[in-house]
């Protein structure tokens, strides 16, 4: 009887798994900066009447620049930006960005855990389907650049 080869472990060199990685750190930062930008804004009075008023809108911009969480919120979306043109600049669009859906399924996670939110069985389903769909396009390889 014969038995399949070892699995190796995986080349952090290999520009698949680099390129992998920088997708998981975007997509982590993107998860931080939502929740920076929520408990800032959790800490504000919220727009009074309609958003679409150019006052209103203006206000509670003008309050969440002032919130450290907004502000840090903000500083990690540049970072993840940086990040995001490392990625592009080494594999194709349409194998990267489907990627950055597990943002959601991370979100769903964390919103729990830190924001105490309610999360339905509905989007757990939601979430399981996005992580099936991961699944199918990481099966292909990347065309490294």
């Amino acid at each position: 009887m014969t038995h399949p080869p070892p699995m190796e472990a995986a080349d952090p060199r290999d520009p698949t798994v680099t390129v992998f990685l920088m997708i998981l750190i975007a997509v982590g930062m993107e998860v931080a900066g939502q929740l920076l930008y929520k408990a800032g804004i959790n800490q504000l009075h919220g727009i009074d009447g309609s958003p679409f008023r150019s006052w209103a809108l203006v206000s509670f911009a003008w309050d969440a620049l002032q919130n450290w969480r907004v502000l840090a919120g903000i500083a990690i979306y540049c970072a993840q930006a940086a990040v995001w043109w490392g990625v592009l600049s080494r594999v194709d669009l349409s194998y990267a960005f489907p990627l950055t859906s597990m943002s959601y399924v991370l979100l769903l996670i964390a919103s729990r855990a830190f924001l105490n939110e309610h999360i339905s069985l509905q989007r757990w389903l939601g979430a399981t389907a996005i992580v099936f769909g991961v699944y199918l396009i990481t099966r292909s390889a990347p065309l490294i650049r």
